[in-house]
């Protein structure tokens, strides 16, 4: 897990050729005005969601996880909480689908990083993470992208 502000994200360059594809287009500012929905980048191998969703109260989210995919997310308007935990403080509650690759977690909260239009954050495949819970200013509305960036396999 990487968490840092925007201005931050081009340290990151040469993890992957994936990842780097990821960060230009984020250095870039194209997803601040992309369409709802699936954005490709680079087919399956790297694209982005952009989604209007509502936060919700921490004990009425879940913790998630992926396989396949690295995630950064990143809210354009409004502010998020995301909740992190090592594998070690989870347990899994739904077996891992290799269609969505997603999984569900139960288990408490380590940390809680707060996403605005200024911060991101970079979660790996099989770190346990809670989008969606909500900041100082209660539930609220956001847009948001989530670029999932394919790893080797």
């Amino acid at each position: 897990m990487i968490y840092g502000e925007l201005r931050e994200l081009k340290f990151y360059k040469g993890i992957s050729k994936n990842l780097d594809k990821a960060i230009e287009c984020i250095e870039s500012g194209a997803y601040k005005t992309a369409p709802e929905g699936k954005n490709i980048i680079d087919g399956d191998n790297v694209f982005f969601n952009c989604q209007t969703v509502k936060t919700q109260p921490v004990e009425e989210r879940f913790f998630e996880g992926h396989k396949k995919y690295i995630d950064i997310q990143i809210v354009i308007n409004g502010e998020e909480k995301i909740g992190y935990s090592t594998r070690s403080n989870v347990v899994r509650t739904t077996p891992w689908n290799r269609e969505t690759d997603f999984e569900k977690y139960e288990g408490s909260v380590d940390h809680l990083f707060e996403l605005n239009g200024d911060t991101f954050i970079i979660l790996f495949p099989e770190e346990p993470h809670m989008p969606l819970v909500h900041g100082e200013n209660g539930p609220m509305e956001i847009k948001k992208v989530v670029f999932k960036i394919k790893t080797a396999e």
